[in-house]
């Protein structure tokens, strides 16, 4: 299929997802989640990048032990045994408290992380109707219904394909970062360092992320 503008793509569900996650959606196009798939490891879904002073770092939401793979996503459960939510929220703000525009983000943001999610989407969901909120972007995607390994003709396949250690579905749009003049800069990282840093110029960027055409 060739990429267009106003097509539909399908994906599943990130933790604070990255710019290849979001900038089709901010260019117009239709996204449909999927939420009848089985929870992988190593994955988005409980994992996102940021940018330190030292360098890239990884988030990652413990999980209650066991076979997650055999477990529908939607049924994976948040671990208790550490306060990781805090862990988390202090960590996003040694990385991005001295930016542009992190007092703009902040509070809200703290507050979910106040939250105790139990179940690992809901919490995801969450944060993505968070993030869809502060670029301005409608939540007006859908749900997929059923488990289907081999979607309608009309709909971009992106599931397994986006996750943080992918690039290549968007073009790179360098952007300030807090530390570029440490690192140069950075991509593929969570789209919290977009906000944080470009601020309402974010959806903007993403929209020019998106390419028209195949690479």
């Amino acid at each position: 299929l060739p990429w267009s503008a106003m097509a539909t793509y399908l994906i599943e569900l990130h933790y604070l997802p990255g710019a290849a996650f979001l900038a089709p959606l901010a260019a117009g196009w239709d996204l449909q989640i999927e939420q009848m798939d089985h929870f992988q490891k190593k994955t988005g879904r409980n994992r996102c990048r940021l940018l330190s002073s030292y360098g890239m770092i990884q988030l990652s939401i413990p999980l209650l032990k066991g076979k997650h793979q055999q477990q529908p996503y939607r049924d994976v459960r948040i671990a208790r045994d550490s306060p990781w939510e805090r862990t988390h929220w202090r960590t996003i703000q040694s990385c991005y408290g001295r930016s542009p525009f992190f007092e703009h983000y902040a509070d809200t943001l703290a507050s979910l992380y106040e939250n105790r999610e139990k179940f690992l989407w809901d919490w995801n969901m969450k944060l993505f109707h968070w993030v869809l909120e502060q670029l301005h972007i409608p939540a007006s995607f859908a749900l997929s219904t059923a488990w289907n390994p081999t979607p309608e003709s009309d709909i971009h396949d992106f599931r397994g394909a986006i996750h943080p250690s992918d690039q290549g579905l968007v073009k790179e749009v360098v952007y300030p970062q807090v530390f570029t003049d440490r690192h140069g800069f950075t991509g593929d990282l969570s789209v919290l360092d977009l906000l944080f840093c470009a601020g309402p110029q974010a959806r903007m960027i993403l929209r020019e992320m998106t390419r028209p055409t195949p690479a």
